[in-house]
């Protein structure tokens, strides 16, 4: 029979190693849970940083959507008129009145061509004019231009 009670002497059921061994690993163990915990805490704060980076992406590919639906109306508008213009032109002849206009410029552009040279002639034979310089003795003045 065994004694029991507070005289009485057991067989130690560990000894100092297993001890040893325990606590060992149970400190193994608890720096094992706290390195989990603050990788845990790491990647839940890298994942609201993410939540939040993919909000302020969502905001900013919103703004580009509305961007480019006005862009994309500016485009159609601009082609419709461009239609428009194409369909105006061949039934009214703007081409056609513009080349008008333009050789009727061309004619009055060139008759002031003639009478500026002549008017430059008329300036040498009366005052002595020189195109090219002013001599010290001119009474006359002048810039030379002569249009092209």
């Amino acid at each position: 029979m065994k004694k029991t009670g507070p005289g009485a002497e057991g067989k130690r059921v560990t000894d100092d190693t297993t001890v040893q061994k325990f606590n060992n690993t149970s400190t193994s163990i608890s720096g094992t849970a706290e390195g989990l915990r603050s990788s845990l805490k790491e990647l839940e704060a890298e994942i609201k940083q993410d939540e939040e980076g993919k909000k302020e992406y969502a905001t900013f590919l919103k703004k580009l959507e509305v961007k480019r639906a006005d862009l994309q109306r500016v485009v159609d508008e601009r082609a419709a008129w461009l239609e428009a213009f194409a369909v105006q032109q061949e039934s009214t002849g703007f081409e056609k009145q513009y080349k008008s206009l333009l050789e009727q410029i061309e004619q009055i552009y060139g008759g002031a061509k003639e009478f500026h040279g002549k008017g430059i002639d008329l300036l040498i034979k009366e005052f002595g004019y020189h195109i090219a310089f002013k001599r010290w003795n001119d009474t006359f003045s002048a810039i030379p231009f002569k249009p092209k």
